[in-house]
C-alpha cells in the first residue's frame, strides 16, 4: 500500500491506500495526541504498523504543504 490522493476521498487529501485514513489524521494521533505508531494501529485496526510509519514519513517529508494548508483552514 501507498499514499493516494484522489478528489473522491477526503476531498483530495493525502491518504493510505485502500483505507480512506488520512495522513493528516495519523500525524496528529503521533504528533499532538502522543500515540505511538503501535497504539495508531489500535486506533486505526484497518492499518499495519508499516501503513503507519508511510504515513509519517509521509507526513515528515512534505510538512510544509500540511502546515500551510492547517493555516489556511484556521478561523482568523
Amino acid at each position: 500500500m501507498g499514499i493516494v490522493r484522489s478528489d473522491e476521498h477526503s476531498d483530495g487529501a493525502p491518504t493510505i491506500e485502500g483505507t480512506g485514513i488520512r495522513v493528516k489524521d495519523v500525524a496528529e494521533a503521533y504528533e499532538h495526541s502522543g500515540y505511538e505508531p503501535d497504539e495508531i494501529t489500535q486506533l486505526y485496526p484497518d492499518l499495519t504498523l508499516a501503513d503507519v510509519h508511510r504515513a509519517l514519513a509521509y507526513y515528515y517529508d512534505h510538512i510544509d504543504d500540511f502546515r500551510s494548508a492547517s493555516s489556511e483552514s484556521a478561523p482568523a
